[in-house]
């Protein structure tokens, strides 16, 4: 039997943590691919530019993102066009998270929220 594949965003299984070892395990093609922390809040969404080994490779060493507990996760969907499918995740994201985008896309940090100062 012949097994389909799902899109990324309906496997959550299919999350790898982002080290080394799973980077050198990828395939040399073209993806796009999301980035999040231990518990998958999403922090950037990329296209691997035709080759997802290179490109995750770079961004790991890169430090796209700030340290992390627990590290980093990803997942990634293979994608002859790239651009579209992106632009098309990147939509997405928007569309649930109030037209914002993944911290390292938007290249700002989210603003410090002050709590209200109760008299003691």
């Amino acid at each position: 039997m012949l097994l389909k594949p799902r899109p990324m965003n309906q496997e959550p299984s299919r999350w790898r943590r982002l080290t080394p070892a799973t980077i050198a395990a990828l395939p040399e093609a073209a993806a796009i691919f999301e980035v999040a922390n231990l518990v998958r809040t999403v922090k950037y969404i990329g296209s691997a530019g035709g080759n997802l080994r290179a490109r995750l490779s770079a961004f790991h060493t890169q430090a796209k993102l700030r340290p992390s507990p627990g590290g980093y996760f990803f997942r990634y969907e293979p994608a002859t066009r790239e651009d579209d499918v992106l632009g098309r995740r990147l939509a997405g994201y928007r569309t649930a998270h109030r037209g914002l985008l993944p911290v390292a896309n938007a290249g700002t940090t989210h603003p410090l929220r002050v709590a209200p100062r109760r008299a003691a």
